[in-house]
């Protein structure tokens, strides 16, 4: 059977599942596997009859990128350059990438975004990551337990159900249990760690070493809430507006009677370009709006006019401070 007919006649199958049987593929081909590969494979194989039907699909891929790569070498050596096809190339370009994009999943076990970056990447349980600017993010997964250490930056986590396979996030010495949710994890200096819910349920606890007690029972969240835990003041929880809160994803960072020191601290995030306000005063004044993630020329352009403020660059800084001509109305929006 073709592959072509397979695609047409197979029932459709989930993104998901088909990242992890391309996984599974380039995993048994792969020489340097251990020795726990083939069994756990079998394991995963018998869950479902998705599994085997990706299964089946992928190894067609493998098996057909091969044909496809043998065939085009025999056509530059009999024919010549020239006469290679340009559309067999592309295909085999292609189902090439989706193997080393499978083996990708298995080995790499750190994520991480520069100033200004945003990646969207699957994990190799289907799992959805989308990790906002200067994020950096560590995964390792085995047979027990999925596990993500958030170093620093931002994630949003859209975790594909797995009853008997718990997915833990750890942010410092908190620990957050979640299976299939879709939440949020801030972790910065100013905020040590926030953790939003948008959808499921999830608990968050302080890590134990085995066999201690927890200091104090897990705090589970209903979505739409938010956890805040400062080392300045107790944790609180509250229900902040999540268009605001997912701006990001959208390359947007909004306000809602911010003060302007809190606003530049979040559009710095975004750029090399540092945002300073010295004066106090200057410093309380709030903001409202939508801005462009990363534009801090715009922002101060805004800002300036709104609050007849003084915009002076320093370096890679933009010194904001009270204009002597005017002073400043008491809010914008």
């Amino acid at each position: 059977m073709s592959l072509t007919r397979l695609q047409r006649n197979d029932p459709v199958l989930s993104a998901e599942v088909r990242v992890e049987a391309a996984a599974w593929v380039a995993r048994l081909h792969d020489e340097r596997r251990g020795p726990d590969v083939k069994a756990d494979f079998q394991e995963w194989l018998r869950e479902s009859d998705e599994h085997r039907r990706a299964f089946d699909r992928m190894t067609q891929v493998w098996e057909q990128t091969g044909k496809i790569r043998l065939r085009a070498r025999a056509d530059v050596s009999a024919r010549g350059r020239s006469r290679f096809s340009p559309w067999a190339a592309t295909l085999a370009a292609t189902l090439v990438l989706v193997v080393i994009t499978a083996v990708y999943y298995w080995r790499d076990n750190t994520l991480t975004t520069s100033v200004g970056q945003q990646q969207v990447r699957v994990l190799r349980d289907g799992t959805r990551v989308v990790l906002n600017t200067d994020t950096r993010i560590e995964v390792n997964y085995d047979k027990d337990m999925r596990r993500v250490r958030l170093i620093r930056g931002e994630a949003w986590f859209e975790v594909s159900k797995r009853p008997t396979w718990p997915f833990l996030v750890s942010v410092g010495d908190q620990e957050i249990r979640a299976l299939g949710t879709s939440f949020i994890v801030r972790h910065d200096n100013d905020q040590d760690l926030s953790v939003t819910l948008v959808d499921g349920r999830i608990s968050v606890a302080p890590v134990v070493a085995n066999g201690q007690a927890p200091p104090q029972a897990p705090q589970v969240l209903i979505p739409g809430q938010r956890l805040v835990i400062s080392r300045h003041h107790a944790p609180a929880m509250d229900r902040p507006e999540l268009s605001r809160v997912t701006a990001w994803e959208r390359g947007r960072v909004e306000f809602d009677e911010t003060p302007l020191e809190a606003a530049t601290t979040e559009m710095n995030r975004y750029s090399t370009t540092r945002l300073v306000v010295p004066d106090t005063e200057v410093a309380q004044l709030r903001i409202g709006g939508v801005f462009r993630a990363g534009d801090s020329d715009e922002f101060v352009k805004i800002v300036t006019a709104a609050f007849g403020l003084r915009a002076e660059r320093n370096g890679s800084d933009i010194v904001l401070s009270r204009s002597t001509t005017q002073p400043p109305p008491p809010t914008v929006r």
